[in-house]
């Protein structure tokens, strides 16, 4: 009995342990260029992680929570812009939350990419990628829409810049 025990606490430790924390995004405070630092930075990349690394539901809080801090901080951060064009995007159409994702998308590239924040094609091209990857998995819960469908074909040909139109 003890042996079961012990099993069961160390399996429970386990699944704990990998368990994702997200930061407290109501804490960070993002109203002046001063706020947009180390910590806010972190914070949108660990948000961006987050999402793409657990399934879509649409009504997981913490999904919701880290959708928006990205998207605060998106617009506020002084150190980085983004071009959310309609071809980029189009695979979005209709669609708030492959939207979101490709806001995610484009914060996690810049924030793992430092050499490449000022190059707009690079990072909506990767940014899709990142959609593409995602959305390949089953287990994500990304309905595949039409456009997605062409994006993720013209990436399996190596067309993606061309169908991009970068």
């Amino acid at each position: 009995m003890k042996k079961v025990i012990f099993l069961f606490l160390l399996a429970l430790s386990v699944q704990f342990s990998f368990a994702q924390s997200l930061p407290d995004y109501s804490s960070i405070k993002l109203e002046e260029k001063a706020d947009y630092n180390s910590t806010a930075n972190n914070a949108a990349l660990q948000a961006a992680n987050y999402l793409f690394s657990t399934p879509f539901e649409k009504q997981n809080m913490d999904r919701l929570k880290s959708m928006q801090y990205i998207i605060r901080w998106m617009t506020g951060t002084p150190d980085y812009s983004f071009t959310l064009d309609e071809q980029a995007t189009k695979f979005a159409k209709k669609n708030d939350d492959l939207l979101g994702l490709y806001m995610a998308a484009m914060t996690k590239y810049v924030l793992e990419n430092n050499a490449d924040t000022k190059d707009q094609n690079k990072i909506k091209l990767n940014a899709v990628k990142i959609i593409i990857t995602y959305s390949r998995d089953a287990k994500n819960n990304i309905k595949i829409n039409s456009e997605l469908k062409k994006a993720i074909d013209a990436d399996d040909k190596g067309q993606l810049p061309e169908y991009l139109k970068l």
